[in-house]
């Protein structure tokens, strides 16, 4: 529920506009291969990934109770939530072990001239 919750208020700060606005968040040697980096930004909490030269990003909550993902463990594609080990596939957000309550809620993102840019309604 409290993940639901979450989602909701992301979706309102994020206006709903329908046009996706791409947002600088990071350089590309800022997060280096097999890491996480909290990043902040138009209201949001993102865990921003580097999966082997890819990166990918999602709300920086465990589908559980709302852990901070990026303040677990990273280890070979796999997040672990430090608050209930709680276990997701960072190539798609899936849930791999309980007490996960389901796939993370995936953000869009482009790398342009060095720069990973993440899109936002």
């Amino acid at each position: 529920m409290r993940h639901e919750l979450i989602q909701a208020v992301q979706r309102l700060r994020g206006g709903g506009h329908g046009m996706g606005e791409h947002v600088k968040v990071a350089r590309v040697e800022d997060v280096a291969p097999g890491t996480v980096k909290c990043i902040r930004t138009r209201g949001l909490k993102i865990a921003l990934f580097n999966d082997g030269g890819t990166f990918r990003a999602y709300d920086d909550y465990c589908t559980h109770v709302g852990g901070p993902l990026t303040e677990g463990s990273c280890e070979d594609g796999v997040v672990t939530c430090m608050w209930h080990g709680a276990q997701f596939r960072v190539a798609d957000g899936s849930p791999l072990t309980p007490p996960a309550g389901g796939k993370l809620r995936a953000y869009g993102l482009r790398v342009e001239d060095g720069n990973v840019e993440l899109t936002v309604e």
